[in-house]
């Protein structure tokens, strides 16, 4: 056996292993102490990498649901807003129909119907214009889109979040066919007129049935006909040139969905056959605005859902030239949610003025409102046509609160409880990399402390045998 004194192998052996039980078993309190096998990235170089991208995304996912609940808070206030704007618009609805019945009432309950109108207009604008989410307005357009036409027959009506913003000149816009109302014109002279029968049918149902007596004129005929169609709120215009004994039959409104039928009860009057309806329709416009073809309805130019410029984009038109009619400019300002822990995670609300000077706008009408905010009851005609631009104005807001409704469910709502899902199953996968296992780790800490003692041991023992050396050499000679 060799031993030595200066240098001795059998002792370091023990006391590296010393080190070692120590080193292992000072990790192991560590990882017990703070819950986490990864406390310094010499701790697992792979796994630290790894669980930091974890880290990141599960904390950026926790901000996307705050995000998403002020979202939706937001919505619902711009939305309740909303259904009081509706309420609002039922009420002048209920006013002009009032109006309307001008055989029962005079013109000072006319004057009290219209201080009714223009109170609840006031209120329509008081709501667009004080509703608010922290300091940001919601009503008043300026989170929304906005638009203009650069003449009196063009006029902009309404877009959505997928429409972008036109050049400084505008979008150029260029009708291939105008937009006509169904009509029908056709002499009617007295004898045409006597016992004459004329059967009217509107689109929606509508009906009139009117007869001359025998040996009545035209003019007669057209009285009862007029009359007729006005207590059956048809929506068709009657007029009658004496001069030229021509009957003109229009629908008010233009399109290929407003038309009329009309049935004679003489071959060539009005008709080429007798009992033989014939159906009378418009015509709806059709352009291009921004070299993007537009869809028709009536007067209205709707932009197509593929269309890269002028998706959403409603524009009306009224003139009577072809060709280059003008340009449209909009401007983009729709809110934007971020719904994602990811930068294209995000969603674009755009919510429109309910001002009443921007609701109904370029509705055609005889008494010339422009838009809700001119409408009046002071006549029977007036009355009809307020009718017909809260009907617009109701359709609008609706569809506001239906956009909104189906933004909150289906995207802000249904994101939040795809986020929460995304973070719990993150949350455990960034669990197994990151956080200690505590059973394993007990053990492992219980098997570092015995070999540590052993190790401890095992140098007192080398030392011991040293110390034998040296009594050995310092014992006295016998």
């Amino acid at each position: 056996m060799n031993l030595r004194i200066n240098e001795d192998p059998v002792a370091s052996a023990p006391v590296r292993r010393l080190s070692e039980a120590y080193q292992a078993t000072v990790r192991s309190l560590e990882r017990l102490a703070s819950g986490q096998r990864i406390n310094r990235a010499a701790d697992d170089p792979g796994a630290l990498v790894t669980s930091e991208i974890l880290r990141s995304e599960i904390a950026s996912i926790g901000q996307a649901v705050r995000n998403t609940e002020v979202s939706v808070s937001m919505i619902q206030t711009a939305e309740g807003a909303l259904a009081e704007v509706n309420n609002l618009l039922i009420e002048i609805r209920q006013t002009a129909l009032a109006a309307a019945n001008s055989g029962a009432g005079d013109f000072a309950e006319l004057a009290g119907l219209q201080s009714e109108l223009r109170y609840a207009l006031q209120s329509i604008d008081r709501v667009s214009r004080f509703t608010r989410f922290g300091n940001r307005a919601l009503l008043d357009g300026s989170q929304g889109v906005t638009g203009v036409g650069n003449s009196d027959d063009l006029t902009f009506v309404s877009a959505t979040e997928q429409t972008r913003s036109s050049p400084i000149e505008g979008y150029p816009i260029e009708v291939t066919k105008l937009p006509l109302q169904a009509k029908l014109v056709g002499d009617l002279t007295d004898s045409d007129a006597d016992g004459l029968r004329v059967i009217l049918e509107e689109e929606d149902g509508g009906l009139v049935d009117v007869s001359n007596v025998p040996g009545a004129g035209a003019h007669t005929f057209v009285s009862r006909l007029q009359r007729a169609v006005e207590d059956t709120n048809l929506n068709l215009k009657i007029q009658y040139d004496v001069e030229e004994s021509e009957l003109t039959i229009t629908h008010r409104e233009y399109g290929l969905a407003k038309g009329f039928m009309l049935t004679t009860s003489k071959q060539g009057v009005l008709g080429s056959e007798s009992y033989a309806p014939k159906l009378h329709f418009g015509q709806d416009v059709e352009a291009t605005v921004a070299g993007e073809v537009m869809e028709g309805d009536g007067v209205y130019l709707t932009g197509y859902n593929h269309n890269v410029q002028t998706a959403g984009l409603r524009l009306t038109y009224t003139g009577t030239q072809l060709g280059s009619v003008g340009t449209a400019t909009i401007f983009q300002n729709a809110m934007r949610f971020q719904t994602g822990p990811a930068s294209t995670n995000s969603v674009d609300v755009a919510i429109h003025s309910t001002a009443s000077g921007a609701l109904s706008q370029g509705v055609p009408n005889e008494s010339g409102f422009r838009s809700l905010s001119e409408v009046n009851v002071y006549t029977p005609r007036a009355a009809t046509d307020t009718v017909r631009l809260v009907d617009e104005a109701v359709h609008q807001v609706s569809l506001m609160r239906a956009h909104l409704g189906a933004i909150q469910r289906n995207t802000l709502e249904s994101s939040t409880s795809n986020l929460r899902v995304a973070e719990e199953n993150l949350t455990a996968a960034e669990s197994s990399l990151r956080d200690t296992d505590l059973a394993f780790e007990l053990a492992r800490f219980t098997k570092g402390k015995i070999m540590m003692e052993v190790a401890a041991a095992t140098v007192a023992q080398t030392s011991r045998i040293r110390e034998s050396v040296v009594r050995t050499l310092l014992r006295d000679p016998e």
